[in-house]
């Protein structure tokens, strides 16, 4: 699938082919040393004509040097300590551009990297550090902070940025990339931000059989990831308003931000807070402000952050 012709960060003399063995089972895999953005570097793929859309296409990268985050914020990445990795599917352009539809493609994308890190948890026989303060009062999991974080008791594990490449040569098809980045082998005193965790910390050996090597569990998440996304994907193409119903449900049950106070960063500069109450029908965030007022969060319009960060 590779050529030495392939320009930046595509080009030959970056690309590492031995690795993540069970993702290349499941998807196309473009593993690279390093790269400025895993994002970027796949809408590069997309413009050199070379994706293949039958299928998913990983870009994953040991070394990230400018990866971003939403509204722009840059994403941290240790080399070789964190998982950054983009998965590029077709989608239609008929659910991709509907406003009461496209908030759930971000979603779909939280929902199954949840999935993934629950699936290998238990297939490298780890499991969850019990979580010595509790203040947030939830179980010992991984949970979505609303749109598009991953936490652990509200501390930031990993996030996920959905964007879409319009297609000149096909109207009916959109590219949906998902960029992933989740903290694995980050030690407590290299995380960014005191509120961020890793993997590492959250996770323990189940019995004496010890802790699998970094590479196992990132080519775990990649590939169990691969087939959560193609499945959600399917179903939301079969079936677009019905299957929402269904991500309705489960978001609700998995989003740590309901119930919550918050703090909305909108795009044109201005804040609101108040208290995260519902996910909406079209996968916004149902809140009440400090006047009691109800309003509706888009995912595509703010950052949600929980009081106090």
């Amino acid at each position: 699938m590779c050529s030495n012709e392939q320009p930046g960060e595509l080009s030959a003399g970056n690309l590492i082919n031995d690795d993540l063995p069970q993702t290349r089972a499941v998807a196309h895999v473009w593993s690279l040393k390093t790269a400025r953005s895993t994002n970027a570097t796949a809408e590069q793929l997309i413009a050199s004509g070379q994706w293949d859309r039958n299928g998913m296409t990983v870009i994953a990268a040991r070394e990230q040097t400018a990866g971003r985050g939403r509204l722009d914020h840059t994403w941290f990445s240790a080399p070789g300590g964190s998982f950054t990795a983009s998965f590029i599917s077709a989608v239609g352009a008929g659910v991709a551009h509907d406003p009461t539809l496209n908030g759930w493609l971000q979603m779909i994308a939280g929902l199954s990297v949840l999935d993934a890190l629950r699936e290998a948890l238990q297939e490298t026989n780890l499991q969850w550090v019990p979580d010595p303060v509790n203040a947030d009062n939830s179980l010992d999991d991984v949970k979505l902070k609303w749109p598009n974080d991953i936490v652990f008791h509200g501390r930031k594990l990993g996030g996920i940025l959905a964007q879409m490449v319009t297609l000149p040569d096909d109207p009916n098809t959109v590219a949906v990339i998902f960029g992933v980045g989740l903290n694995i082998a980050v030690p407590q005193d290299e995380l960014p931000i005191d509120a961020a965790t890793s993997w590492r910390l959250i996770t323990e050996p189940a019995d004496e059989g010890g802790r699998p090597p970094a590479e196992r569990v990132m080519d775990l998440l990649a590939a169990r990831t691969v087939r959560n996304l193609e499945g959600r994907l399917w179903q939301f193409g079969l079936n677009p308003h019905g299957y929402a119903q269904n991500l309705r449900k489960r978001v609700t049950e998995e989003c740590w931000t309901l119930g919550r106070p918050i703090l909305v960063h909108y795009m044109d500069g201005t804040t609101g807070s108040g208290i995260a109450r519902a996910i909406d029908a079209d996968a916004s965030l149902a809140m009440t402000d400090d006047d009691g007022a109800e309003r509706l969060v888009r995912t595509g319009d703010v950052g949600v952050l929980p009081v106090g960060d």
